[in-house]
């Protein structure tokens, strides 16, 4: 059969004849040939108007009968073919019928397609409904398998066609009524005629889905207001074509949905009749999207991203009139929360939406600042965030853990980077509600409550940010108690707090303050220790960083949370291993020499302050910690790069050129000869071509007072590292020294201060041994010149007698510089200024120290007034002659009933030989030493000797 007509045109006289043939052969079992009578009854059809519906039903019984026969072919186990569904006849007949109808409609398609159209869709939508559930085919069956089973059947593919055809013609004519037809018979023969509407969906994705949608807001808008007892008829139906069209023409839906939301924010521009679809727009699309999940997913995929809070105050407006169709203002709020919670993406979006419409941190975002409309938003936004956390927290209260699956939190936690932002906020309630969805997706999922903690206490600020991380932590441990949550959730924070303790700086400012909070035992949510253990399990990486560190305020908070972990609980301190004692040791030196170059001087006064309370509890409990923290604190402060800080006399430096310059080219320009063979061709000089020689300038000194309060301190470091006990004493008290400490200072001292071991002994050899030692003893007199801690160190050991007398070489080496410094002065008229000092401070600490008795500790008061030759001639016979005789040991001393140690003057006064030479020169110099003299040699005492 060809693909042109052979219905030839019938001469009027002859029509009537036709139509009884036709009446005789569709009426009664008369045996005619069917191919003959349908193509008579489509002459018919054609050319006699008043017998189409006759015709058409005559072509119903046609194709009913073709798919009963294949429809029941199919139940008897034959093959799905299309060839094996009718017999050859009916084959031709369908296929003559079907290249007819399809030329009526491309010949005159205003005529024939909204006839031949409706008759194919009501034909389909009876045999889909008739034939339902048959040929192995369940009610139940999906799209796909009830597709393959018609679109094999050469019938229902032929009406296909025929649909589709006209529809195509249609399409650019007469839409509506061309889609309100599908939709009819989709309501009509529902969900038996979705298959149909999903294969002329898939012709025309893009006008079905705009059309469909227009026909469902048209009806939707006529009979979706709460006031009426029926519900929109067709909304199910658009909701069904619309979900068949989703698989493969998704990306239209979102755009055809997001262009019907755009067009009901418009203007009307005086439209009258479409003022309520306009209006029922919105609601139309919610209804929508609580019918159908893939809706959902459309419109929260464009829709919710156009959503602003600049657009609100417009919503705010048409809201009153949406509330019509859901029966109330509390009924769409519900509906609202309801599709927020099935959101599989945009719960950001929601979540930022609701909070900048409830808290805006501009003005500007939600309009112009009209009290009378923001208010009505912040307060119903406000109500629905309230709503939507609610709802949230009794889903999962009310299941098994693991067991309820709320799109919405899924949404969120893919997107965590946006939510964990909100923590920092200085806006309280996006910060609280940060703290509670966070707290939330913590129930079933701990990882997310911990590294949410992780960022908040990497990046807290201010005291209320670290106010909400304790919520967050608290109320996540809160919700998780039951089963292994708790202790999954322990180890993780154990964990996350190793990690930020090694890496983190403002992690650890706030980590201290936790710590001072758990301490305190004022919030008791934080008692049970969780800060203070992982304090404890990570001692190692504070101390390690705490040496290597260079902020000053990070080091001060890395030694609160070291000093509390290790002097607040003194039951746990002797569980640590030596090796991590002494690393912390030398980090609490590290820190000290920090706090010392600080500006601040509050902060530099509580950061050594805090330093004193570390050491001392460690060297009270661990001498190896007690011998390495003297030692780094000695090293660094006499020797190190930070002697500076102490007074040390810095190197001159050079001063650096201008600019780079060769040596090569500044040649060039000073010579004019030519070079020669055998010959230089450059200069070296001592400066720079042009510049001069080079100059040096000397280091800027800081100023003494700043010196010497930086001494003090690190004397209140070594005695804090000296202490006795730190349980012996108090905050408000000082803690007793220990006098072995003091004597290992001392020991310390001779060992860096002398450059080698030789002669380092008690005793005082005679004075023409200093030959031997002279290039060792100006090596210490440079150091004690250039080094004017040396002095005071000298002195604190001084203080705790004993000590000084383990510094005998130290001593010795002075005497024996000042004896060849006075002795060359004696050539002079005067002495210089600096080497009566030097003396001074010399006889000073031999006096304090209890080295020299009396009348012989009083030297210090008697040389300012004596010739170079008569100091040269006491040092000599008074200090050399009587050590070198009274060997400085501790024997000379002896424990009074307080501890301390002394040395008895009445008992210990030197024989006259040792003292003569003071009384002669004093007397020689009574003028000016006459009431010290009285005092030194009283007359009594004075005549026995003198006997």
């Amino acid at each position: 059969m060809s693909g042109t007509s052979v219905i030839k045109t019938v001469p009027p006289q002859d029509l009537m004849t036709e139509l009884r043939t036709f009446v005789a052969g569709a009426t009664r079992p008369v045996k005619t040939n069917p191919l003959e009578l349908a193509r008579t009854a489509l002459s018919i059809l054609k050319t006699l108007p008043a017998a189409r519906d006759a015709v058409l039903e005559y072509f119903c019984t046609l194709f009913d009968s073709a798919v009963s026969k294949y429809v029941t072919q199919i139940e008897n186990d034959m093959c799905l073919n299309s060839g094996s569904s009718a017999s050859g006849h009916e084959d031709a007949t369908i296929i003559e019928i079907h290249v007819v109808l399809c030329n009526f409609v491309s010949s005159n398609p205003k005529a024939w397609a909204p006839i031949i159209s409706t008759w194919s869709l009501e034909l389909l939508g009876e045999l889909s409904s008739h034939y339902a559930g048959r040929a192995h085919v369940p009610l139940s069956a999906g799209l796909n398998e009830t597709l393959q089973l018609w679109m094999s059947c050469r019938a229902t593919r032929t009406l296909i066609d025929i649909t589709t055809q006209c529809l195509s013609c249609l399409m650019h004519s007469d839409t509506e009524s061309c889609i309100n037809a599908l939709l009819d018979t989709s309501v009509a023969h529902s969900p038996h005629f979705d298959w149909v509407v999903a294969h002329v969906g898939s012709c025309f994705p893009h006008t079905v889905i705009t059309r469909v949608l227009s026909c469902g807001l048209k009806d939707f808008s006529r009979h979706g207001s709460a006031d009426h007892s029926l519900k929109a008829p067709k909304l199910n139906s658009v909701v069904g074509i619309l979900g068949h069209l989703a698989g493969s023409h998704f990306a239209d839906i979102r755009s055809a949905l997001l262009e019907l939301f755009q067009w009901s924010l418009e203007p009307d521009q005086h439209e009258v009749d479409g003022e309520n679809e306009r209006s029922a727009t919105v609601p139309f699309l919610l209804q929508l999207a609580s019918l159908s999940p893939t809706l959902l997913r459309a419109l929260t995929a464009d829709v919710l991203h156009t959503l602003t809070p600049s657009m609100l105050p417009k919503l705010a407006v048409l809201a009153p009139s949406w509330c019509e169709y859901f029966g109330g203002s509390q009924a769409l709020e519900d509906l609202i929360v309801h599709l927020a919670l099935g959101c599989e993406q945009g719960g950001t979006q929601i979540l930022k939406l609701l909070l900048d419409a409830t808290s805006p941190l501009d003005c500007s975002d939600i309009g112009a600042p009209d009290s009378a409309t923001s208010a009505p938003i912040k307060e119903t936004s406000r109500e629905i965030l309230e709503l939507l956390l609610r709802e949230v927290d009794h889903l999962l209260r009310s299941t098994m853990p693991g067991t309820c699956t709320i799109p919405l939190l899924c949404s969120i936690k893919r997107e965590m980077t946006v939510i964990q932002p909100l923590l920092l906020s200085g806006d309280s309630l996006r910060v609280q509600t940060a703290v509670r969805l966070i707290g939330l997706l913590g129930f079933h999922s701990t990882a997310v409550l911990v590294s949410s903690a992780a960022f908040l206490l990497q990046r807290a600020s201010t005291n209320n940010h670290l106010v909400a991380l304790v919520r967050l932590v608290t109320g996540g441990i809160g919700i998780s108690t039951s089963g292994s949550h708790f202790s999954d959730f322990l180890t993780m924070l154990d964990t996350l707090l190793m990690c930020i303790c090694a890496l983190r700086g403002y992690s650890l400012f706030n980590f201290s303050f936790l710590y001072r909070l758990e301490h305190s035992g004022k919030v008791p949510s934080l008692r049970g220790g969780l800060v203070s253990r992982a304090v404890r399990c990570n001692l190692h990486e504070i101390s390690d960083r705490l040496c290597t560190i260079s902020d000053t305020c990070l080091a001060h908070s890395m030694a609160v949370a070291l000093d509390l972990a290790v002097a607040a609980d003194k039951s746990d301190v002797y569980t640590v291993s030596v090796q991590l004692t002494l690393l912390m040791a030398k980090a609490a030196v590290t820190y000290f020499f920090l706090c010392v170059s600080e500006q601040d001087d509050l902060g530099r006064l509580r950061g050594v302050r805090l330093c004193c309370h570390l050491l001392a509890h460690l060297s009270s409990h661990s001498p190896p910690a007690r011998s390495l923290a003297l030692r780094e604190l000695l090293e660094g402060s006499l020797f190190h790069s930070h002697s500076h800080l102490f007074g040390a006399k810095l190197p001159s430096q050079i001063r650096a050129p201008r600019e780079e310059i060769k040596l090569l080219h500044e040649n060039h320009k000073q010579s004019t000869s030519v070079m020669l063979a055998q010959r230089h061709s450059s200069v070296f000089h001592a400066g720079v071509i042009g510049d001069g020689p080079r100059k040096t300038f000397p280091n800027k000194a800081p100023e003494l007072d700043t010196v010497m309060h930086r001494i003090q301190l690190l004397i209140e470091v070594i005695k804090a590292c000296c202490s006795a006990g730190s349980e012996t004493g108090s905050e408000q008290s000082p803690t007793p020294v220990s006098l072995d400490s003091i004597t290992a200072v001392s020991l310390l001292l001779v060992e860096l201060i002398s450059p080698d071991v030789m002669y380092n002994g008690l005793p005082w050899p005679e004075e023409e041994f200093c030959k031997v030692t002279v290039e060792r003893d100006l090596h210490i007199r440079r150091l004690f010149d250039d080094i004017p801690l040396i002095w005071h160190l000298m002195s604190l050991v001084a203080m705790y007698r004993p000590a000084l007398c383990y510094c005998s070489v130290l001593l010795r080496a002075l005497i024996a510089t000042l004896l060849a410094q006075w002795g060359s002065a004696a050539q002079r008229v005067q002495h210089s200024d600096r080497l009566l000092a030097t003396t001074t401070q010399v006889l000073e600490l031999m006096a304090l120290g209890q080295l020299l008795p009396p009348p012989l500790s009083s030297l210090r008061d008697v040389i300012p007034h004596l010739q170079p030759q008569e100091v040269v001639q006491l040092i000599r016979d008074c200090v050399w002659n009587y050590l070198r005789d009274h060997v400085p040991s501790p024997a000379l001393f002896t424990r009074d009933e307080n501890g301390l140690m002394w040395r008895d003057a009445t008992l210990a006064r030197p024989e006259p030989q040792y003292t003569n030479t003071l009384r002669s020169t004093m007397q020689n110099n009574i003028q000016c030493l006459g009431t010290l003299y009285s005092q030194l040699f009283p007359p009594t005492l004075s005549g026995s000797q003198s006997d």
